[in-house]
């Protein structure tokens, strides 16, 4: 027999004790103070009534009502089944093991695999597992199917194995990603397995009934996915912001921590030159993790040969380069400006926080490329009257490029320019025809032409055609074309250009901010340019197809169009930027704008500087290889095989015409090493939910087992029925010892 509330029987045992005190002997307590004894004879104390049992059967029955009350409310059942492995219904496991960059951090990944054999010890024969692990992208290393075709003992061993030959990536964490395809996976999975258990019924009906009752929800209360990371506030969640989360699907999050916190990381800042110190200094950005416990660290520039000697045991202090100290609380960061790094250089190293995987930021130390812009016209009259006044003035230069402006005369233009030695050309000049084909010849090469149409060369011009005698006026109109011309003779064009009538002063009314002129003002903080007034401005007619508006006047005429001329781009402004003609110059937009015009379209020189897993922008050919930070190189014949690029480091990019280094480098946000809190996870809808073991599943399956057996057996109502029937039999007992002790203790009375 088996009790459901077995405590209920500890009351059971308090019946003893108004028994076993009433039992007790007692004996004579304190003294009374006599004159003499001498004279008495000395008497023990006599036990009274009160010390003996009288009707004892009458007490046993009454502990024995007790005793019933008690084991009914005990609730007994007999147990004629027992709960065996067999029974116990199987679990649908998801193992999603976290490999982003973080895991690299020491003494971690052993605790992956330790944990997820924790995991797997606990298996049973019914039960289904997979395995996913992710990084930037989810990886599924074990299915349900491959899962099913061994026991549990093999896969106690072989996800293991399994495990420890795959090791932590440099790729940034995705983890929103992971957990959205382990939970299609274990819906797609019950649906296969439903479908296959539906069309193994015969009856129609069962059939119906079984497609009802498995259509409410695809994935079974008894599927758990094990999420085991580090869960660092670096992983990126938003894919959960746009995936319904299946009502009975639980995560179980096992959280692998260590004791050394403080996690700090550089990052090189890239910036406009704005001042010539600016060129000999860079710009660092050292964090510190929230959890950290130190908050001193160093910044210095160190080569490829420093590096392995740090790494040997031949380390010479006296070949360190400066170290710059910096003090960086926990959870915020510092800017400090760093000298460039010299010839050789090629990394920036943080020393002082707990962690090195993220310590190393890699730099191409490549000279600034010279370049220029290039403007046409004719300067006269006062140079702030002048556009070329205001082209000198911008800061073109950066870490990258050192650029020059220079003028020339349209018949100082002998040959067309080279397109990567001059991004851009401004004309600002009609031009005659062949000099005109020169310009053509240079953006059709790719080159980047900037028309600007402005009022006061058409007076030059026409003033200029007053001065020539009658018998050269045919010629020299035959050398200078008409008003706007040059635009035609550029994009093979028919445009109508004449001159606006403005009445006070025109606007930019309609802008094309997704177009790469504007993209960089379209936040609602820059994209007001409602103060910039144009005194004056040039209308242009017949624009067709071949041409994109990229801004409007608010009287509807075209301000800035754009075209595709060959390889090469040709921008046409409608005004002048020079105070005469607009306040553009004047404005906070035209800087912006003139960087946009220089740097718009560029396709031909690809950055330096990648993240890890970010596609590079060097063009792929059978004859182009990439040479990996070790040595070693592969071909690059397709986009596709710059996959190959997995860790970070200084490459190069080699191919029949040019040669390029670049450096890749770790995604910051794995330097968010401080955890996340569960609720991070609750908040995208996610249900978090603990994955019991095989032994609390036995007890919770045993219970309820228990349950069932004593609501059908109902025991209790019999031992009650029965406790009330001693009762019954004591009162009944008792009534009757009691009238028969009162007729004896009667006295006989003698008559005569």
């Amino acid at each position: 027999m088996s009790l459901l509330a077995p405590l209920y029987v500890i009351g059971a045992f308090a019946i003893g004790a108004p028994i076993l005190f009433h039992l007790i002997r007692r004996q004579p307590k304190g003294q009374v103070p006599f004159s003499s004894l001498m004279f008495l004879k000395p008497t023990p104390p006599r036990l009274t009534r009160r010390s003996r049992l009288d009707n004892w059967f009458l007490l046993l029955l009454r502990a024995l009502a007790l005793i019933l009350l008690a084991i009914a409310f005990a609730r007994p059942f007999l147990r004629s089944v027992t709960l065996s492995q067999a029974e116990v219904p199987g679990r649908r496991l998801v193992l999603v093991v976290d490999q982003s960059a973080s895991m690299k951090r020491s003494g971690l990944w052993k605790q992956v695999v330790s944990e997820a054999g924790r995991v797997l010890a606990d298996l049973q024969p019914a039960d289904e597992l997979a395995v996913v692990a992710f990084d930037d992208q989810p990886h599924l290393l074990l299915g349900f199917e491959e899962s099913a075709k061994l026991t549990p003992e093999q896969l106690q061993t072989s996800v293991p194995d399994l495990l420890e030959s795959i090791e932590p990536t440099w790729l940034h964490g995705e983890m929103g990603n992971a957990l959205a395809f382990a939970g299609d996976l274990a819906v797609r999975h019950e649906s296969k397995t439903q479908a296959n258990k539906a069309s193994s019924l015969d009856d129609s009906q069962a059939l119906a009934d079984f497609q009802t009752a498995g259509s409410s929800d695809p994935v079974s209360t008894t599927t758990h996915l094990i999420l085991i990371s580090d869960m660092a506030s670096g992983s990126e969640l938003g894919a959960l912001q746009t995936y319904a989360w299946p009502k009975t699907l639980r995560v179980d999050v096992r959280r692998i921590l260590t004791d050394q916190r403080t996690n700090a990381s550089a990052q090189i800042l890239e910036s406009k030159a704005e001042s010539a110190q600016d060129l000999e200094r860079v710009r660092v950005r050292v964090s510190n993790s929230a959890d950290a416990t130190s908050s001193s660290f160093t910044l210095r520039w160190a080569s490829d040969a420093q590096m392995n000697l740090d790494a040997g045991a031949g380390n010479d202090d006296s070949d360190q380069p400066t170290e710059l100290p910096i003090q960086v609380p926990p959870g915020q960061s510092r800017v400090v400006r760093m000298p460039i790094p010299g010839p050789g250089m090629t990394s920036l190293v943080l020393t002082g926080d707990d962690h090195e995987f993220d310590n190393q930021r890699f730099v191409v130390t490549s000279e600034p490329q010279a370049s220029k812009l290039l403007h046409i016209g004719k300067v006269v009259g006062e140079p702030r009257d002048n556009l070329l006044f205001y082209l000198q003035r911008i800061p073109f230069d950066n870490t990258r490029r050192v650029v020059s402006v220079e003028n020339l005369a349209p018949e100082q233009l002998m040959d067309a320019p080279d397109p990567s030695v001059v991004p851009l050309l401004v004309v600002t000049e009609e031009l005659a025809p062949q000099v005109a084909a020169k310009v053509k010849d240079y953006c059709e090469a790719g080159g980047r032409v900037l028309v600007v149409l402005e009022k006061f060369q058409q007076q030059g011009n026409a003033s200029n055609a007053n001065n020539v005698p009658d018998g050269d006026s045919e010629s020299s109109a035959a050398k200078v074309p008409g008003y706007g011309a040059t635009v035609n003779l550029l994009a093979d064009s028919q445009l109508d250009f004449s001159e606006a009538d403005v009445v006070d002063y025109a606007m930019l009314g309609r802008i094309d901010f997704s177009n790469p002129l504007f993209q960089t003002m379209a936040d609602p903080q820059f994209n007001d340019f409602s103060k910039i007034r144009f005194w004056a401005h040039r209308v242009i007619r017949g624009v067709d197809d071949d041409w994109q508006v990229v801004a409007r006047y608010d009287d509807g005429d075209p301000a800035v169009l754009e075209r595709n001329v060959g390889d090469g781009r040709l921008f046409v402004l409608a005004s002048g930027w020079q105070p005469t003609e607009s306040q553009l110059a004047l404005s906070t937009k035209f800087l912006p704008l003139m960087f946009s015009f220089f740097d718009a379209g560029t396709t031909g020189q690809a950055s330096e500087q990648y993240l890890v897993g970010e596609p590079v922008e060097f063009p792929a050919s059978k004859s182009a290889k990439i040479v990996d930070p070790s040595g070693g190189s592969f071909d690059y014949n397709q986009t596709s095989d710059q996959e190959a690029i997995r860790e970070p480091g200084i490459y190069q990019y080699q191919s029949t015409s040019q040669s390029n280094a670049f450096a890749v480098n770790l995604n910051e946000s794995e330097s968010r090493t401080e955890p996340l809190d569960d609720e991070v996870l609750a908040g995208y809808g996610v249900l978090l939910g603990g994955n019991i073991t095989t032994a609390e599943r036995l007890e919770n399956q045993r219970q309820l087992r228990d349950r069932e057996l004593e609501s059908q057996q109902r025991l209790w109502q019999w031992i009650l029925v029965l406790a009330l029937a001693v009762l019954g039999l004591e009162t009944l007992l008792g009534t009757l010892w009691s009238r028969r002790g009162k007729a004896e203790s009667v006295p006989a009375v003698e008559t005569g």
